[in-house]
C-alpha cells in the first residue's frame, strides 16, 4: 500500500482539488508526530509496497482522481515512474491550473534510502539509515526555505533491545533542541505507548492498540480540550491483512474523514475512496498499473 502518513483533517466541504493535496502530502511529506509509526511502520510498508511493485515489474503507476458526483476531475495529473534498474521513483501531481509539483525516492538493496521534494519554494530532504538487521536507525530531514534562505535539520535515532525491539529515539532539532521518544511493550513485544520526553519532562504520550492478530487497530492521545482520551486513526483490515479502511479524526472539531481500499489480486492499491462522517462520498482515486 501506499505508505500511510497521518495528515490533517480538513472541514467537511472539501473538493478533489484538495484531496489531491492531502494525497500529495501522504506521499511527500512526513509530519512529525506517532514517530513510532511514522519512522518504523510506515517505512516498513514502503519498503514492501516497493517490493511488490518490483515483483510485479511495474513501471508506471498512474491515479484518476473522481469528483463526488464520480465525475473524473479536470486537470489532475498523479504518476509515479520507475526507473529501469528500480532504484528511482519519480512522483509527478499536476493540480487543475497546471500547478505541478515533484518528488524522487531512491531506495537501495529492496530499502528506501533517500527523498527529495521540491515545493513552493521549499526544499525537503530525506535519508535512512538501517541496522545491520534492516531496522530503520537514523532518518535525517533537511528542509530550506529557499525565499528566506534558511535550513532546519531534525535527525532520529532509533535504538533497539537484543531481540531487536524499538527501546527509544532521540529527536534532534538544529542541533540543539532534544526530545527523547520512548517505546512502551507488551508482553508480546508491541509497542503500546510512545512517550515523548524533553529535558525530563513528559510533553505528549500515543498509545496504540491492536487486535488479536496483532493488527494495529488504534492510535490514541488524551485530548486536553475535552480532557477525555480520543483516537486519532482507527484501522480496519481484510481477510488477507491490508488497510481497508482508516478513519481519520479531528482533534479540533466533530469532523472525520473515513478511507476505504481496495486492491488488486496482486495486492497492489486499486482504490482509495474519501467519505465524510455523514458516509457521503468525498472523493476518489483509481490507480492503474503499466
Amino acid at each position: 500500500m501506499l505508505k500511510i502518513v497521518p495528515v490533517h483533517l480538513v472541514k467537511i466541504r472539501i473538493r478533489m482539488k484538495w484531496l489531491l493535496t492531502l494525497c500529495l502530502s501522504m506521499l511527500l511529506t512526513n509530519l512529525f508526530s506517532q514517530y513510532y509509526f511514522n519512522d518504523l511502520v510506515a517505512t516498513q510498508q514502503a519498503n514492501e509496497q516497493y517490493k511488490l511493485l518490483r515483483g510485479q515489474k511495474v513501471k508506471i503507476v498512474k491515479a484518476t482522481s473522481y469528483e463526488p458526483d464520480n465525475s473524473i476531475t479536470e486537470g489532475f495529473l498523479l504518476e509515479q515512474d520507475i526507473s529501469l534498474d528500480g532504484k528511482k521513483i519519480v512522483l509527478t501531481a499536476t493540480t487543475t491550473g497546471g500547478k505541478k509539483e515533484t518528488s524522487t525516492t531512491q531506495y537501495e538493496f529492496g530499502k528506501l534510502k533517500r527523498s527529495h521534494s521540491y515545493t513552493n519554494g521549499i526544499d525537503t530532504k530525506t535519508e535512512y539509515t538501517y541496522t545491520d538487521k534492516g531496522a530503520v536507525q537514523r532518518i535525517v530531514f533537511t528542509t530550506t526555505d529557499t525565499a528566506m534562505k534558511s535550513t532546519n535539520t531534525e535527525v532520529h535515532e532509533w535504538l533497539y533491545n537484543e531481540s531487536g525491539q524499538p527501546v527509544s529515539m532521540s529527536k534532534v532539532k538544529n542541533k540543539s533542541d532534544t526530545t527523547l521518544i520512548e517505546c512502551i511493550r507488551d508482553d508480546q513485544g508491541l509497542v503500546v505507548e510512545e512517550r515523548w520526553k524533553r529535558k525530563n519532562r513528559g510533553i505528549e504520550t500515543y498509545y496504540y492498540y491492536y487486535d488479536a492478530k496483532k493488527q494495529l487497530t488504534d492510535i490514541v492521545r488524551f485530548n486536553a480540550r475535552l480532557k477525555k482520551f480520543l483516537p486519532d486513526y482507527q484501522y480496519e483490515y481484510d481477510d488477507l491483512g491490508r488497510v481497508s479502511q482508516l478513519t481519520q479524526f479531528s482533534l479540533s472539531s466533530a469532523s472525520y474523514l473515513i478511507w476505504k481500499y481496495r486492491y488488486t489480486e496482486q495486492g497492489l492499491k486499486q482504490e482509495e475512496s474519501a467519505f465524510d462522517k455523514e458516509r457521503k462520498l468525498v472523493g476518489k482515486m483509481v490507480y492503474n498499473y503499466e
